[in-house]
């Protein structure tokens, strides 16, 4: 029997209108960095906010809050330990995506 991967299954449950605009909205943002990107999304309903994850080795994540803030983290880091972080407060100014 196969493993089912936690970004595939988070990628099957329905979003509500407010979880598709802020994975638009991180969408939009990592298209900024890599147009080509192959993004998949995580909802993170506990903490009012999503992932949008490039899914390739060597990408990364950007968790996007429910007042538009994100923090950007390479695929080095866990998501749980972005998620410390992100919960903390940490930020990454969205004029740094380009």
């Amino acid at each position: 029997m196969r493993e089912a991967n936690p970004v595939e299954a988070a990628d099957a449950l329905p979003a509500t209108p407010e979880q598709r605009r802020l994975v638009e909205f991180g969408e939009e943002l990592y298209r900024r960095i890599a147009p080509d990107a192959d993004l998949g999304r995580v909802l993170l309903p506990e903490d009012d906010a999503v992932a949008v994850v490039h899914r390739v080795r060597g990408g990364g994540t950007i968790l996007v809050a429910a007042d538009r803030s994100v923090l950007f983290f390479g695929s080095a880091l866990d998501i749980s330990a972005a998620l410390i972080d992100f919960r903390a407060g940490r930020r990454t100014p969205v004029e740094q995506f380009r």
